[in-house]
């Protein structure tokens, strides 16, 4: 339990969405997926360049996420087939401006804004442009799980959403768009009861490797065998005393030591051992023995 100004407000330990951050670790990853595919998508169909990234999700309970909507929340409301129940996608009233306003040129400002209002014609279409964004973007992002059949259903006024349990747990997914320095922010929030269904698939991170891409490793490979590599060996040295340098004329010879195998490097890196020796009158190395591992 915790205490705040001699109140006692009980502490549910076993309440489901006090352990999601453990027991579901790929959902963070998932709504990343999403947001990069939501940033994608929507610099597609705007033709701004907008970046998705993804926070780490939090979760609460239905009557706080009513409270951080706020009264100038805009919610619709989204099915997630087969999954049961419904998921919100909330944006302020502030942040649809900007969009529109980045979309006419302009800098993505957010103005806050007291009051919820009707959308403009313009606005209505910027905002259609998002949902459809969206939707493609959600069913991208979780074909690592399942296959979802994402559908609009409505918009709904956030009044309306008081009349339902305010203890049930919601799941919020923070997202940022990106243009420039600007972070425009918005959320999708999934009911417990959902993702229920998913629990052993969001609890096996196994189940999200991702898959080799063959044809990128054979291009990677390829290019790597192209690359340039400069070879270093020293082929004598000596050792002299600081005064037999001082000492020294123009003319005058330092004996080397001659030297029969070299390491050659490469930015201090060793790569093979050489024998050192003439070929048709210039200096020569044979390789004799690698430092790097050869290819099976």
């Amino acid at each position: 339990m915790e205490t705040k100004k001699n109140n006692v407000t009980a502490y549910d330990f076993v309440h489901p969405g006090h352990k999601l951050n453990t027991q579901w670790p790929i959902f963070d990853l998932v709504n990343g997926r999403v947001a990069s595919e939501f940033g994608a998508a929507i610099t597609k169909k705007l033709q701004v360049i907008m970046e998705g990234h993804a926070t780490q999700s939090t979760r609460s309970k239905y009557s706080q996420c009513l409270t951080d909507i706020g009264k100038t929340g805009i919610v619709h409301e989204l099915s997630l087939s087969p999954l049961p129940g419904s998921v919100w996608f909330c944006a302020d009233l502030s942040i649809i401006s900007a969009v529109v306003d980045c979309y006419f040129g302009g800098n993505a400002i957010v103005v806050p804004v007291e009051e919820i209002r009707d959308l403009s014609r313009t606005e209505e279409k910027v905002m259609q442009h998002i949902l459809d964004a969206l939707t493609g973007a959600i069913s991208r992002g979780w074909s690592i799980l399942l296959s979802l059949d994402v559908q609009h259903k409505r918009q709904i006024a956030v009044d309306r959403l008081a009349n339902s349990a305010m203890e049930q747990v919601m799941l919020v997914s923070h997202m940022n768009l990106r243009i420039g320095e600007i972070d425009l922010p918005f959320e999708l929030v999934y009911p417990f009861e959902t993702l229920k269904p998913l629990n052993e698939r969001l609890q096996r991170e196994q189940n999200v490797s991702p898959k080799v891409d063959e044809t990128f490793c054979k291009a990677m490979q390829r290019e790597l065998m192209n690359c340039e590599l400069d070879i270093r060996g020293v082929l004598a040295e000596s050792r002299i005393t600081l005064g037999t340098l001082l000492e020294l004329k123009r003319g005058d010879f330092i004996p080397l030591r001659d030297v029969e195998t070299v390491s050659f490097k490469t930015e201090s890196i060793p790569l093979f051992d050489a024998r050192v020796g003439n070929s048709n009158g210039r200096v020569s190395a044979s390789l004799s023995r690698w430092h790097l591992p050869t290819s099976s």
